[in-house]
């Protein structure tokens, strides 16, 4: 009787090592959240610069990348279908460039050679055009794009006309002449000086060059 008294009576439990582990592991204290952000607010101030720099310098390739392509379009639609001029201009810092497309005069292409450069009213508003506007005024100082004619002179107007495949240029107006050689255009980033230069030949496909 006293044995079955005795084991029938409730005695505290006592808690497990895990059940203790586990209320220690309820949540984070405010010093362990503030570690984490100054952590992370750390990382993000060490990261930020290079982060800047790449996309720059995606930015600067892309737009060498534009460039090649509108004088690459003058190029090849110069063969037997239209002449094609690409107008380069830099006023106060800031680059801009022109296309301006002159069709053949016969609705169909034929083996007589297009119009010459010099026999086209290029201000003439009927002639299909478009221009590309490569800096704000806010941000020049981020890029800057120069032209370089084949005696390595810096440009600030430049026009290349390409007839039947064939490069021809004139500086400040005046009449076009048969390039010799070939014009270059740089792209610079100017906050870590890296450069990207379109190479312009008198005969052959504009392109991308280190």
């Amino acid at each position: 009787m006293l044995v079955a008294r005795f084991l029938s009576r409730r005695f505290p439990r006592t808690r497990t090592r895990a059940a203790r582990a586990a209320g220690r592991l309820g949540g984070f204290t405010l010093t362990e959240i503030l570690v984490v952000i100054f952590m992370i607010a750390l990382l993000a101030a060490i990261a930020s610069p290079a982060f800047i720099r790449i996309m720059r310098d995606i930015g600067l390739s892309r737009l060498t990348m534009q460039l090649a392509e509108i004088y690459r379009r003058g190029y090849v639609e110069s063969n037997e279908r239209a002449t094609f001029v690409v107008r380069f201009r830099k006023a106060n810092g800031l680059p801009q460039v022109e296309t301006v497309r002159a069709a053949l005069d016969t609705p169909t292409p034929t083996l007589i050679s297009p119009r010459g450069c010099n026999t086209i009213n290029w201000d003439d508003p009927t002639l299909e055009r478009q221009t590309f506007r490569f800096a704000a005024a806010d941000k020049k100082e981020i890029v800057d794009v120069g032209f370089l004619g084949p005696d390595n002179a810096s440009e600030d107007t430049a026009d290349v006309c390409f007839s039947r495949r064939k490069a021809f240029v004139r500086y400040n107006g005046g009449a076009f002449t048969e390039m010799v050689g070939a014009a270059r255009l740089t792209v610079t980033n100017l906050s870590n000086g890296r450069v990207r230069r379109v190479l312009v030949p008198s005969f052959g496909l504009p392109r991308v060059i280190q």
